[in-house]
């Protein structure tokens, strides 16, 4: 009996199924939770919730009737931001040369951003241009891009110190009553200036860092604006107001393929100020 135990002892010893050691418990992997990819800062201003005959809340008229506009062809149903018919008499009081002017006024200065705005060309007797001002400081100090209706000059104009200067000028056919697409990308003392997405020229110039951005209207032009839209970098609005590099335009959500910068050289008036209190008078 005692050589069975001993046996029974060591068969169970060495019994796979008795002996098999426990698996280890198994490490679990932690897992990581992916960090946002930062993406521009986007406004938007398309009034289509402001009160039509007013000023949109955070805009200022600096110059002329600036309204709300109801109109059945905006790319953003119902409204516009534009000028009613009118102003006769300051045009002719301005010598053709009466520029209104609105601003935003509640955001603050911009250095570096993209902004676009869609333009309606409507007129009056004498007018129908329309563009969009941006590093505004004040009155006397500010650039503006303007299309022109119906001389057809898309032009960047610098206002310093209250005298104009054409900074960049080339034909772009113009017409009534259609929309078109004003944009610049402004990095720095760079500027891109476009139409319908496409560059029409770029330019340096670094003598206005940074300002606000606003919408300019010629004499008796009815000019109507949608859409207004600025794209802001990484930084902010404080971002940039040096000579900063431009980034690859793919950074910009509604940019265009970049084109080969014009070749021609710049073209440069000066034009003298105007009576203080009113926007200087800008080359035709």
């Amino acid at each position: 009996m005692v050589l069975v135990g001993a046996l029974v002892c060591v068969l169970l010893a060495s019994s796979p199924a008795l002996s098999k050691k426990k698996k280890a418990a198994p490490t679990l992997t932690p897992t990581l939770t992916p960090t946002p990819t930062p993406t521009p800062e986007v406004k938007v201003w398309n009034f289509d919730q402001d009160k039509a005959g007013a000023v949109p809340t955070g805009w200022k008229a600096i110059e002329g009737d600036w309204q709300v506009i109801p109109d059945p062809s905006a790319p953003s149903q119902p409204n516009t931001f534009g000028l009613p018919e009118g102003r006769m008499m300051s045009t002719l009081l301005h010598a053709l040369n009466y520029y209104p002017i609105a601003i935003e006024d509640e955001a603050p200065d911009y250095g570096d951003f993209t902004l676009e705005v869609s333009f309606k060309a409507a007129g009056g007797r004498f007018d129908c241009s329309g563009g969009i001002i941006f590093r505004y400081v004040d009155a006397s100090n500010f650039y503006v891009l303007s299309q022109g209706c119906p001389d057809d000059f898309f032009t960047l104009t610098r206002v310093s110190n209250g005298t104009a200067s054409v900074l960049q000028q080339k034909i772009v056919p113009t017409d009534k009553d259609v929309w078109y697409k004003i944009k610049v990308i402004a990095y720095g003392d760079h500027f891109m200036c476009y139409n319908d997405n496409k560059m029409v020229y770029d330019f340096n110039d670094n003598k206005i860092a940074k300002g606000k951005i606003g919408l300019w209207a010629s004499d008796d032009s009815q000019a109507r604006f949608d859409n207004v839209t600025i794209t802001l970098p990484l930084g902010g609005p404080a971002a940039g107001g040096g000579a900063a590099a431009a980034p690859a335009e793919a950074a910009s959500p509604t940019t265009a393929p970049s084109e080969p910068a014009s070749a021609e050289p710049s073209t440069s008036a000066a034009v003298p100020s105007a009576a203080a209190g009113s926007p200087p008078p800008l080359p035709h």
